[in-house]
């Protein structure tokens, strides 16, 4: 496992998977997201920003994007 540092999370990542690319495009704000309302009101929190910004420090940016989609 690879500890991410800059939200005190431990993740595991080893590809950008749909969803980690859905929430990379929103800048990872919770809006529009599908879990929203999943983590919404409950004891857990959403650990998906964490694996985000672990997925592009380890294997970058997603690829197959256009620049306009990127927002961080």
């Amino acid at each position: 496992m690879i500890r991410c540092r800059d939200l005190g999370r431990v993740a595991s990542v080893r590809r950008w998977t749909k969803a980690a690319v859905d929430c990379y495009q929103r800048g990872c704000v919770c809006t529009s997201c599908f879990y929203s309302e999943f983590f919404r009101g409950g004891p857990q929190r959403c650990q998906m920003k964490a694996t985000v910004l672990e997925l592009v420090r380890v294997l970058g940016k997603p690829t197959g994007l256009e620049e306009k989609e990127q927002v961080l």
